[in-house]
């Protein structure tokens, strides 16, 4: 996939499905070497680099605000720096995920037994921080910003700022960004052009949709789309709570 150096909104937790995978020990001077892996988890906005040689590979977006990122860091064997590496059960998880069945059928049967596999709580997030994530993902196009968000669930603008991306990894800017992107991938699914999903999700311009998406994901998005991609777009079920989480591959 030939990847570039870069920054996710949510932590992402790589899997080599029947091989080994490598993540940069110096993101900005990869001449310094590569750990190599089968399962490393990389915290949210954090600068990484990864080197794929061939093979199938799965990526997890981890949502900082389910509680499911501390409880993946938790369960990291080894760490380098602030990647964290050699999953606790990472067997059981390669073979669930190598052996699914593409379909959209397949990932939604196989999506209901990831939470089990990975071992994952139910949230417990500050509903305050909770009620602006949602409101960003269901209108991500809305520019409100972080002083009005902060008076709309009762905190100071500082107060809410820190608390915020204390909670989800990143500031309201990226976590507004993230949102955007989804849409916009929601948007091409539902038969939309690249350009109008990219407006109606609050882009300013196609060039703008390009270099956010390749500064989050390490590609460009022209690249992902003409490359035979399949997306698959379900709700991952809490079974604690009895509320949904999205998701897509």
């Amino acid at each position: 996939m030939h990847l570039a150096a870069h920054r996710n909104a949510v932590g992402v937790l790589a899997i080599g499905l029947d091989g080994q995978l490598g993540v940069a020990l110096d993101p900005a001077d990869p001449g310094r070497g590569f750990s190599d892996c089968r399962t490393a988890l990389i915290a949210p906005n954090q600068l990484h680099l990864l080197a794929m040689a061939g093979g199938q590979y799965a990526f997890l977006y981890v949502d900082a605000l389910s509680d499911d990122l501390k409880t993946l860091q938790g369960r990291c064997r080894r760490r380098v720096g602030t990647v964290g590496f050699d999953l606790d059960n990472e067997d059981a998880l390669i073979a669930l995920l190598a052996g699914m069945d593409r379909s959209a059928e397949g990932w939604r049967a196989t999506s209901e037994r990831l939470a089990a596999v990975l071992s994952l709580a139910p949230s417990c997030t500050d509903a305050r921080i909770r009620k602006v994530a949602d409101a960003l993902l269901a209108s991500p196009s809305d520019a409100t910003n972080a002083a009005e968000h902060a008076r709309r669930v009762g905190l100071s603008s500082s107060r809410f700022q820190h608390l915020f991306k204390a909670q989800t990894g990143v500031s309201l800017r990226r976590y507004r960004l993230w949102a955007r992107l989804q849409a916009t991938m929601s948007g091409v699914m539902d038969g939309m052009t690249l350009t109008h999903a990219a407006h109606a999700a609050g882009f300013s311009s196609s060039a703008h949709l390009s270099a956010a998406f390749k500064a989050m994901f390490g590609l460009p998005l022209t690249a992902l789309l003409s490359g035979g991609m399949q997306f698959v777009r379900t709700n991952l079920p809490d079974a604690e709570k009895g509320s949904e989480k999205s998701a897509s591959s």
